[in-house]
């Protein structure tokens, strides 16, 4: 093998370590995207959650209907209709009716 030969595989080596190191940037910078996002969903859910909570504290929501609505907005989805749903459990949490 000749010197040549062996510069060209050894500045492609640097390359691909360089392109390699520039790929785990872009993921880094994107996970961290991804986690400010989903920071603020959360808090935006939260912030809903609050003042759902109280309405029904002050207003009032039948249970039973709540969960209905819940199962038939979610039948086509559901694989087994015996469990609640995780819906159903945030409902009831909300509702003041922790199970």
């Amino acid at each position: 093998m000749s010197n040549a030969s062996i510069d060209e595989i050894q500045e492609l080596i640097q390359k691909l370590s360089g392109d390699l190191g520039d790929m785990s940037q872009a993921a880094a910078t994107h996970i961290d995207e991804l986690h400010i996002a989903v920071n603020n969903i959360s808090s935006h859910v939260l912030a809903m959650e609050a003042i759902l909570a109280l309405m029904v504290q002050k207003v009032g929501v039948d249970e039973a209907e709540v969960l209905q609505w819940i199962r038939d907005k979610t039948a086509a989805f559901a694989e087994d209709g015996s469990e609640g749903s995780a819906a159903e459990g945030i409902a009831q949490s909300l509702l003041g009716k922790e199970s």
